[in-house]
């Protein structure tokens, strides 16, 4: 990847495109953006509709109006936030899995909570291993090394949840496609 951020070399898989890491980094701003969009948006309708988003877009849909003829840029605003919201939606579900079903869900939810998803961001690594401490069991103590491999391990979990595939069955996957052939 060049300095630009552009992608300038081709390659059998472009991790840019599958990249937890930035998803996760991006989680916080996107959240706080979105949050501050909705607020714009229903301060605009109450002020110019008298009513939320949720009732206005009901009545257009229920009176059959089409919004392709908007001329305010609703729509485009409405669609925008309808899709920085189901960002926000499938990382959240994602992670949720991971905590319900993951044999250590619980331990690595906090992990990525304290170190991405708060509404603020903590100073350094060791606010949140402070703030890991009344989530861990009894006797259970961490480090910075424990707390970098859970995050890892984390990330990877969550990865394997939205992409479908974890590092290990995906290395296996392309090892049978990279090695099959059709036998005649």
């Amino acid at each position: 990847m060049g300095k630009s951020g552009v992608i300038t070399e081709k390659s059998k898989e472009n991790k840019a495109y599958h990249n937890v890491i930035v998803l996760f980094k991006i989680y916080r701003s996107v959240s706080w953006r979105m949050q501050v969009q909705i607020g714009q948006v229903k301060h605009r309708f109450r002020k110019e509709y008298g009513t939320d988003v949720d009732s206005f877009l009901e009545s257009i849909y229920q009176a059959g109006m089409d919004l392709n003829d908007d001329e305010a840029n609703i729509k485009p605003r409405v669609e925008a936030i309808s899709s920085s919201n189901k960002f926000l939606k499938l990382i959240d579900e994602s992670v949720e899995l991971m905590r319900l079903y993951h044999p250590q869900g619980e331990r690595y939810y906090w992990v990525l909570y304290y170190t991405y998803m708060t509404p603020h961001q903590l100073g350094n690594i060791s606010e949140i291993m402070e703030k890991l401490e009344p989530h861990l069991s009894q006797g259970v103590g961490i480090n910075r090394s424990t707390y970098f491999r859970w995050r890892d391990s984390a990330l990877k979990a969550v990865e394997g949840i939205l992409w479908g595939y974890e590092e290990e069955s995906r290395r296996l996957l392309e090892h049978y496609r990279d090695t099959w052939r059709e036998d005649l």
